[in-house]
């Protein structure tokens, strides 16, 4: 009787290669159907990492050596999973950054937002490969087998060795976040050592900033909403009253209709707006003077009051300069559940009324930072209906839960920016302006089966932000520029000269051209973002 049939079948199960391709490439697989865009480096390294793994599980030969060799493939490729799953792509060093400044529970908000049956169930399958390889991994018993795998294993080596010690390049090296770690750590700087930067850099710059209104107080706040995108607010035409508060005061704002952000992360997107470097020229923000900077060097007390974790490296080290801070997640040792942004309208209020005669105002909200339904208080949770539009006529329960709770944390951010207004218009002392906008949008199931942001996989919420102006004065030379222009194009990595513009403070890096609330102001034919096109790919959807 011929046996041999029988044994090969056994020889492939126990067969460590056929195994590590399975934990290294289940995950691959799901980026691939989930996700629109996988790099030929991942391929590359998934595979040239599973003859890696079964090198050491084969020399090994012992399950608990194969449990450790697998493991950080297993935790690396559960993160790629739920990534792709959720959002569409793949790590990058753009997405990781994001991720690198989230805290323990921001990380247990997503878990929560995210988590869902079919992501388990996809989970559950790629835990019992992991599982099965354990036990049935065994060096091969074919002497050619054991010395392909030697020869390909150890050649790969060397080729990891040269391209992560010599050339640095973890990225297309190590698979999926597993090598986008180390390549975000090279490129990034902490916080100490990015705050030291900009303070030698300003002491080394003549700012040339001056106010050039000395002849009367004045107070300038700048609301930086999170994660809103203009399209779920009434103010804008959504068909839900989620801006009730700004609705009735609609004469009294200026409201621009034409703006996006230059980025669809707040870190990224933040250190171009608050500073003179933007994403056209691809400025080295660490060299580039901010608002805050400006403020200060004409006289300006200015202020930072934020809802945000006070370790995000780049921000932090812009608003380390203000005078005052002040940091709500302190109070709450960082717990984010229940802290809502009303809590720092006492600050507010208290930096409103500072007797200085020029202020600068700077408030960092929560917003609609996910997940939603943590940013507002019960009495807020008034969209619960059915009557969602959204990417399919079909919406899933969970998707129109996600849209009401998304709806009723624009609505909340309403009251907030409408507070903060009646608190300047009880001040009533000199020029008070307020300018509202927003990091940038978010993608909630409506023109996508998305629910997020990402460079991944870029809709139009995602970059489409609100932008409005409240003046105690309308008839300023820069509130009527704006209301010329209220309509033109324009790109939040601007937003430094239309800050100064708006202060009245000349300095040697203010652009007027650039400046949207300036007569002189030249308006974009095309803004990328990522290199694309916002309107020849986007604006015409």
């Amino acid at each position: 009787m011929n046996t041999e049939k029988f044994i090969k079948p056994t020889k492939l199960v126990n067969n460590p290669l056929i195994w590590s391709l399975l934990v290294l490439l289940y995950p691959l697989l799901n980026e691939v159907v989930f996700s629109d865009f996988v790099r030929e480096g991942e391929y590359n390294s998934r595979i040239g990492w599973s003859f890696i793994t079964a090198l050491f599980i084969m020399l090994g030969n012992r399950r608990w050596i194969t449990a450790i060799v697998l493991l950080p493939f297993l935790l690396g490729g559960t993160c790629d999973i739920g990534y792709a799953y959720s959002f569409g792509g793949v790590f990058t060093t753009a997405t990781m950054e994001a991720v690198a400044y989230s805290d323990q529970y921001e990380m247990i908000e997503y878990i929560q937002t995210y988590s869902s049956w079919q992501l388990n169930l996809i989970l559950l399958g790629f835990f019992t490969i992991y599982c099965s390889a354990i036990y049935f991994c065994k060096s091969p018993s074919s002497e050619k087998s054991r010395k392909f795998i030697v020869v390909m294993g150890c050649i790969l080596i060397a080729v990891v060795t040269y391209r992560t010690t010599i050339m640095t390049r973890f990225h297309d090296t190590i698979p999926g976040i597993l090598g986008t770690i180390p390549s975000y750590h090279l490129g990034s700087i902490s916080l100490n050592k990015e705050v030291e930067l900009r303070k030698k850099m300003l002491s080394s710059t003549n700012l040339g900033a001056i106010n050039e209104r000395k002849d009367t107080p004045q107070t300038h706040v700048f609301i930086i909403g999170e994660s809103a995108t203009r399209n779920h607010m009434g103010i804008y035409g959504y068909k839900r009253n989620t801006t009730p508060n700004l609705s009735k005061i609609n004469n009294e704002l200026v409201i621009l209709d034409n703006v996006i952000s230059s980025h669809v992360q707040t870190q990224a997107s933040l250190r171009s707006a608050l500073t003179s470097a933007d994403s056209s020229t691809d400025s080295n923000y660490r060299e580039a003077p901010s608002i805050i900077d400006e403020a200060n060097a004409a006289g300006y007390k200015t202020f930072w009051i934020s809802n945000q974790q006070p370790q995000r490296a780049t921000i932090a080290s812009i608003s380390y300069q203000a005078n005052v801070k002040y940091y709500l997640s302190n109070d709450f040792k960082g717990v984010e559940v229940y802290r809502f942004d009303e809590y720092m309208l006492d600050t507010i209020n208290d930096a409103i009324n500072d007797p200085a005669p020029f202020k600068a105002i700077f408030i960092h909200m929560m917003g609609s930072h996910a997940a939603y339904e943590n940013r507002y208080p019960e009495k807020f949770s008034q969209f619960n209906d059915t009557d969602v539009n959204g990417y399919t006529d079909a919406l899933s329960t969970s998707e129109i839960s996600a849209i009401n709770a998304y709806d009723n944390s624009i609505l909340y951010s309403d009251y907030f920016v409408n507070a903060v207004i009646n608190s300047l218009k009880t001040d009533k002392n000199g020029l008070r302006t307020l300018t509202f906008f927003s990091d940038h949008g978010e993608e909630v199931f409506q023109n996508d089966d998305i629910k997020g942001h990402t460079p991944d996989n870029l809709t139009r919420n995602m970059m489409e932000i609100p932008f409005i102006l409240w003046s105690s004065d309308k008839s300023t030379d820069n509130v009527k520029g704006l209301t010329s222009n209220k309509h033109k194009s324009f790109m939040l990595d601007s937003l430094f000269h239309y800050a100064l513009d708006t202060m009245n403070i000349g300095a040697n890096a203010l652009d007027k051209t650039k400046s949207i609330s300036s007569k002189e102001y030249v308006q974009p034919q095309q803004r990328k973002i990522y290199g694309k096109s916002y309107e020849k790919t986007f604006q015409s959807k």
